[in-house]
């Protein structure tokens, strides 16, 4: 028989613990999944901080973690964005309108005066202003006449304000009103000092402006559509960066549109103040309207019809205007071209004058010009009138009735 153990009844047996599941390896992580893998593999509603760096961003450098409370923008109030400081505001509320002023009675009378002066000494001007003028002026040749050219009046004809304002001599003033308004635009005035040697050739740089500005005004339909092409083909290779990293491009449409308008107001001033003529309010109306078509022709989008569209066009540009380094240099350089002999100094000086006077209020507002007084204004009336008195009409005007057979 075999014997049987009775169990002990004072000592009872003790349970054997469970075994504790061993946890299963977690997988390796590689460099990409190093930056976005989470403590869990169930899913987590995502932060904001996790939105913005999504997988689709690139990974962040190992020890590199952002904030779960980074900023995510200004804080603004229920009520909207705190209001500026009063000053400020009262410094950018806008600019009353402008309207070029007329000259005064002493200019008018100053002008007149010398005006007849210079025509009796016309025959003896004539020979030492043509030296001087040489250089800006056009090539006859260049103005020959094509057949299928005649009876075209162009895009403005005889009977326009455009034709009667640029036969005038104040446009002499209005190409450095242009240049010195234009240098107040950073982005405009970076193109014109990295992509031309507007100090080294301004000579050379004025005469082409100038053959631009009158070519359009009195060429046949097809010059003028010609010279547009041209100048527009010009600016698409006017690209690159201003000094703090701006990029530019002369054809950006904000740049065309400043262009076009600092061109054209400052013809309008310089008549205005200046011409034997000036336009009155209705004109300046309709010049703007008639030039408006060369803007569209170089790409300009909605360019102004009217002065009222001058003005706020100006108004528009006014935030991005200032004087950077490359301006401060052009209007240095326009003050006291290094290329002008002294002698010739106080002639340059009165056309300085002249074109300050006709730069807008925004202009002498950042430039802070001295405004010339009416005596050195009626200056610059006598030094036009005299540098009008031998020069005849121009070139362009000239073939514009000889292609119309418009006598003089």
């Amino acid at each position: 028989m075999t014997a049987t153990t009775k169990p002990s009844a004072t000592k009872p047996a003790t349970p054997k613990p469970t075994p504790k599941p061993k946890p299963k390896p977690k997988p390796k992580a590689t460099a990409t999944a190093t930056a976005t893998a989470t403590k869990s593999t169930a899913p987590k509603p995502k932060s904001q901080t996790a939105k913005r760096h999504s997988a689709t961003a690139p990974p962040l450098p190992d020890g590199v973690r952002v904030p779960p409370t980074a900023p995510t923008g200004p804080k603004v109030s229920a009520n909207g964005p705190r209001p500026i400081a009063q000053p400020a505001v009262a410094l950018l509320a806008p600019k009353a309108p402008w309207v070029p002023p007329t000259p005064s009675p002493l200019e008018r009378t100053v002008g007149i005066t010398v005006g007849t002066m210079a025509a009796l000494a016309s025959p003896l001007l004539a020979i030492p202003l043509g030296r001087i003028f040489a250089p800006l002026a056009i090539d006859p040749a260049t103005l020959e006449l094509q057949p299928e050219e005649l009876g075209d009046p162009g895009w403005f004809g005889p009977d326009s304000v455009a034709w009667k304002v640029h036969a005038d001599g104040s446009l002499l003033i209005a190409g450095i009103t242009a240049f010195a308004l234009q240098a107040l635009h950073p982005l405009a005035m970076a193109g014109v000092a990295e992509h031309s040697a507007f100090a080294e050739d301004f000579i050379g740089r004025t005469q082409r402006t100038g053959d631009f500005v009158q070519g359009v005004v009195y060429g046949s339909s097809t010059e003028a559509d010609r010279l547009c092409r041209m100048v527009y083909k010009i600016h698409g290779r006017v690209v690159g960066n201003t000094p703090d990293g701006r990029p530019y491009a002369a054809n950006d449409p904000d740049l065309l549109h400043w262009v076009h308008i600092t061109e054209y107001a400052a013809i309008a001033a310089a008549n205005r103040r200046f011409s034997l003529r000036p336009m009155d309010r209705r004109e300046l109306d309709t010049y703007v309207g008639e030039v408006s078509r060369v803007g569209i022709a170089t790409g300009v989008i909605d360019p102004p019809t009217d002065w009222n569209g001058i003005n706020a066009a100006l108004e528009r540009h006014r935030p991005n205007l200032g004087t950077a380094e490359y301006g401060a240099a052009a209007i240095s350089f326009l003050e006291s071209p290094p290329m002008i002999p002294d002698s010739a100094m106080p002639v340059w000086q009165a056309l300085w004058n002249g074109a300050v006077a006709c730069l807008p209020p925004i202009a002498h507002d950042l430039l802070r010009l001295k405004m010339p007084s009416e005596r050195e204004l009626s200056v610059t009336r006598a030094v036009l009138r005299t540098l009008g008195a031998p020069g005849g009409t121009t070139p362009r005007l000239v073939a514009a009735r000889k292609r119309l057979a418009i006598q003089p």
